[in-house]
């Protein structure tokens, strides 16, 4: 989905033009000031860019959340048939997995929560998490390959 929603800098500055038009447009053209219709509307379309790009980013940890659920109860299933010196690794592994997955949950809950207001860190550490826990899944997927 977020490929999708990738706006290039000439795309917003078309969308703040336009805004910033409309913006002047209700006031019939008359007085106001271009230079502040021009802040106004990037402010405007800059916040909804932002709020797409969140809701993006919610999904994409949600999913990965998911994922991680699967990943989890197929790779237990996997551990109980090994032998005990096999399941050493495979266990160490899924705690990484399960302290991922947690820390995952409250940064999601915190990004939910605050929206448009989450800082880029709060976003920064959700997003580096949920890469974490994407790539340990596929080493694990890989084990049960074997």
């Amino acid at each position: 989905m977020s490929s999708q929603h990738k706006v290039t800098n000439s795309q917003r500055q078309q969308m703040i033009a336009e805004a910033a038009y409309f913006r002047a447009e209700r006031r019939g053209f008359n007085g106001g000031d271009t230079v502040r219709d021009w802040c106004e509307a990037e402010a405007e379309i800059d916040a909804q860019l932002r709020e797409l790009e969140d809701g993006e980013l919610v999904e994409r940890v949600e999913e990965a959340l998911e994922a991680a659920a699967k990943t989890l109860a197929a790779a237990r299933r996997k551990i109980a048939r090994l032998t005990s010196d096999a399941r050493g690794e495979w266990e160490r592994d899924l705690d990484k997995l399960v302290a991922l997955r947690d820390a995952l949950k409250p940064k999601l809950a915190e990004l939910k929560d605050q929206g448009e207001r989450a800082g880029r860190r709060v976003r920064e550490q959700t997003d580096k998490i949920g890469a974490d826990l994407s790539e340990l899944m596929r080493r694990l997927e890989a084990k049960s390959k074997h």
